[in-house]
């Protein structure tokens, strides 16, 4: 202090006194502040301020509509755009001017308008092709109309007031409805059935293109009446801002209901076979867009009444606009990925599934990015940045909770591209060709080792994932998860040590897998089961036996596996004839059985080698036994075994051939002189003897 002088000492001693000053009225401001209304009294007074708005908009209605009649007629007057014949004459002039330009144009193009209007879509890309030519010569007129209009208004009309409000006129009332018109044209071609880039019936489309073609020329005109109602100075506005949105709102809603059959219609496309999200989003999302354009007005509304201009008449119908076209949107993008998702490369149900899984994926990434696209496009129409609520100048409680979204979002496209990738590599599984026989006791050819492999791999994969998300998840919300981690561990260490046996399963599955011993739809013998497999999992067998009975098998159980399916199957029949027969003719038969059965339609492609003779097997004492062997694919032995017992018992008969049977022989001395009793008597005992015999145990 000694340092400074008279004059700073003075601007210091103020300077401290103004300090002191706001650090108490500071400590006065805070009691105040906490004792401010809470969140019950803020919204009782928004609901008070709207309800007053909407009887104050209700009772200033009379003035309203003298408000219009004194803007016309100050508008005929001349008192806002000029003398009203000379608005007329340039309002006719810029019409003019500009139809004869889109006119010329139109001529000038008017060949390759013949060709689209005479020519039929084969194909998709050709109807995308055609309407979009389509579009651009008719917004190419109307670009070519509104240049023209503007220039004839600059060098034709000399008054600032009288040419801007002529070019109102002509863009609010003409030019607005002729856009909306083109682009509903392009998405809906009323007229035209197979240019219609989406499902709809002739009334939908129709229906819909009448009713906003005329709701956006009564939108056009409200607008221009507003300007000239603010030229007038009248102070109506917010009088009539609520009753010309309150009746577009309701318009829209009503067409939306009258349609909203349609509607579903056009969210369901083509789809043969629609997944049931999207039967349950086709049949909600007219329902949605109704409550959601009633939510919307409301919204608009109440922020007016708390005095919050962010929500324009303009931003409220971009956004009624986004959500009602939202279906057109979906449409198409499925049209995009039924062009960019690749052909199925394999065959059979497995790769058929798969193609069709790998579709759904490409649209459902493809809709979450078009959700995504709609709800930033939706914030920066209500003011809010999303983006920027991540940024590191955002509050921490935005930061994180963007950060969580992202975290979730990320995770359930992991989800999607491990389910694209899974089916894109089944959608080339091309299987053995089914072999299953009608008369098949047993499986046949399984389903190809990517088919058996690469459904545990995405449960691996999709239970990673879910993980890996949860736990980033919570993290991003503040929730510790390093006790969950080494709870996991001990969990695992306890599951470890007290569960064994199924650590041996999952380890035994693992190797029986990557040893490739078995695949779905085989039939295997595990030592103690047998059955055609139906299901694996990472711990056990489903085994269907051949008698309908299902067997649950764990690996660890297996002590050896023997897989009766794999590539080839041998099967040997066996045949007994008398001890007098000719087994060489009996083998000659058979090859010519064999050949026969190779000819033939039904079995040439199963049968891998023919049926033929392979000599004497054994000799019992009824006949001697002989054996033909025959290989085929998995599954089809049984229909040539049923072909082959019908071709031999044919063939034997035609040649003399008998099969062996059992005989027993009495043998009387020459002097036994007997009677026809005492005959059937000893045939009778006989028979009994040999009946007896049979039914001896085998040890016996």
């Amino acid at each position: 202090m000694s340092d400074l002088d008279p004059e700073q000492v003075e601007a210091l001693t103020d300077l401290m006194k103004l300090l002191q000053q706001s650090a108490a009225a500071g400590e006065q401001a805070a009691p105040a502040a906490a004792d401010g209304p809470g969140v019950v009294e803020q919204l009782q007074t928004a609901l008070g301020n709207f309800t007053g708005m909407v009887a104050g908009h209700f009772q200033a209605l009379p003035d309203l509509f003298s408000s219009i009649i004194s803007s016309i007629g100050a508008l005929f007057a001349g008192t806002i755009a000029g003398p009203v014949h000379i608005l007329i004459g340039a309002i006719a002039i810029i019409l003019a001017a500009g139809f004869a330009a889109e006119f010329l144009i139109n001529r000038l193009t008017a060949a390759r308008r013949d060709t689209i209007q005479n020519k039929s879509p084969e194909n998709l890309f050709e109807t995308v092709k055609l309407v979009s030519t389509r579009a651009g010569l008719d917004l190419g007129g109307l670009i070519v109309f509104a240049v023209i209009a503007l220039l004839v208004a600059r060098i034709a009309v000399f008054d600032p007031g009288t040419r801007s409000y002529a070019l109102q006129a002509v863009f609010w009332i003409v030019f607005l409805p002729r856009l909306i018109a083109a682009l509903l044209r392009f998405a809906l071609a009323p007229n035209r059935r197979e240019l219609r880039l989406v499902t709809a019936d002739d009334a939908t489309a129709k229906s819909l293109y009448h009713n906003f073609t005329i709701l956006f020329a009564i939108v056009g005109i409200a607008f221009f009446i507003r300007n000239v109602m603010e030229g007038a100075g009248t102070d109506a506005g917010g009088t009539f801002r609520f009753f010309v949105g309150f009746g577009i709102n309701a318009w829209i809603i009503a067409v939306i209901w009258k349609a909203r059959h349609g509607l579903t219609s056009i969210i369901l496309g083509d789809e043969e076979d629609p997944t049931s999200g999207l039967e349950r989003m086709a049949r909600f999302w007219p329902y949605f867009s109704m409550a959601f354009i009633a939510f919307n007005w409301l919204l608009v509304q109440v922020t007016a009444s708390m005095g919050v201009d962010a929500l324009t008449a303009g931003r409220s119908l971009a956004v009624i606009a986004l959500v009602v076209f939202a279906p057109f949107l979906d449409t198409m993008v499925r049209g995009i990925v039924s062009h960019i998702v690749p052909p199925m490369q394999g065959e059979g149900p497995v790769a058929e599934a798969a193609h069709l899984q790998t579709r759904h994926s490409y649209v459902r990434i493809a809709r979450v990015a078009l959700l995504a696209f709609l709800i930033l496009v939706v914030g920066r129409i209500y003011g809010l940045n999303l983006l920027a609520f991540g940024g590191d100048d955002g509050s921490a409680v935005a930061r994180n909770s963007v950060i969580f979204l992202l975290i979730l979002a990320a995770g359930y496209l992991a989800w999607e591209i491990t389910n694209l990738w899974v089916s894109h590599q089944l959608a080339k599984d091309s299987p053995p060709a089914e072999t299953q026989d009608d008369d098949a006791e047993m499986g046949g050819a399984g389903k190809s080792r990517i088919a058996t492999i690469l459904p545990l791999m995405r449960i691996v994969l999709q239970v990673t994932i879910i993980t890996l998300t949860g736990l980033l998840a919570l993290s991003q919300l503040g929730i510790n998860i390093t006790p969950l981690l080494a709870g996991a561990g001990v969990i695992g260490l306890a599951v470890g040590f007290g569960a064994q046996t199924l650590v041996q399963d999952v380890v035994s599955g693992v190797f029986f897998l990557m040893d490739d011993a078995f695949r779905l739809g085989e039939f295997i013998d595990t030592g103690g089961a047998q059955g055609t497999i139906e299901k694996i999992s990472l711990r056990s067998l489903q085994l269907r036996g051949t008698k309908g009975a299902v067997h649950i098998v764990p690996y660890g159980q297996i002590p050896k596996l023997t897989n009766l399916s794999r590539d080839w199957v041998i099967m040997k029949l066996k045949f007994t004839v008398p001890f007098d027969t000719d087994v060489e003719k009996v083998r000659k038969l058979f090859k010519k059985i064999g050949q026969e059965i190779m000819e033939m339609e039904e079995f040439k492609d199963d049968l891998l080698a023919p049926f033929k003779g392979q000599g004497v097997a054994d000799v019992d004492d009824v006949g001697i036994v002989v054996r033909g062997k025959f290989t085929t694919k998995p599954g089809k032995q049984f229909g040539v075994r049923k072909e082959i017992y019908k071709r031999v018992q044919k063939t034997f008969e035609e040649n003399g051939i008998q099969f062996a049977r059992k005989e027993v022989r009495v043998q009387l001395p020459e002097a036994a002189n007997l009677d026809d009793k005492q005959k059937e008597t000893l045939a009778s005992a006989a028979a009994a003897a040999s009946a007896a015999d049979e039914k001896k145990p085998a040890a016996e």
